[in-house]
């Protein structure tokens, strides 16, 4: 499938909290992961279709923008990584680790995506964050740090999976 320029799927808002968000498969029952001072130093933690994404602030709103399509990059972005993404049941959802029920989900056709989460903050209690869902043949293999901020300290070998969350 050949994408040419990106489709805006959903514009919302969240609550981050922890430092951190997550996207979701619908089909997975207990997104959280038990994130390690690895992640936190990579600013990710992942499963096939879970990612955490550490966040530029503790805790605050977030306005997200979801699109299917290629990253666009831009000069704003302050932390930009790229993973692997199983979409299994054809819906996606976007929330804070507190949030519950919050009722973002979009559908995404099943298969393999890059996901590409790219952040700028925006005052002291708010970010902007992009997430980009590239359609992939097969499936990704390794993810990238595209754009690091100050906080990160990533290993020389990013992790590539976490246990989840009790």
């Amino acid at each position: 499938m050949m994408i040419l320029s990106t489709e805006t799927l959903l514009t919302c808002k969240i609550y981050f909290s922890y430092s951190q968000f997550l996207v979701f498969d619908q089909s997975v029952p207990f997104p959280g992961c038990a994130w390690t001072e690895g992640h936190s130093a990579q600013g990710f933690a992942r499963r096939k279709s879970v990612a955490s994404f550490g966040t530029l602030l503790e805790f605050g709103f977030a306005d997200v923008e979801i699109s299917v399509g290629k990253y666009e990059p831009r000069p704003s972005y302050q932390r930009v990584i790229a993973v692997p993404f199983l979409v299994v049941a054809g819906e996606v959802l976007v929330q804070g680790p507190e949030e519950t029920a919050a009722g973002r989900s979009f559908a995404l056709s099943p298969g393999n995506y890059r996901l590409v989460s790219a952040q700028y903050a925006r005052g002291d209690d708010k970010e902007v964050i992009g997430l980009f869902f590239e359609p992939l043949a097969e499936a990704l293999e390794r993810s990238a740090i595209l754009v690091a901020d100050e906080a990160l300290a990533p290993p020389t070998e990013l992790i590539e999976d976490v246990e989840p969350a009790d």
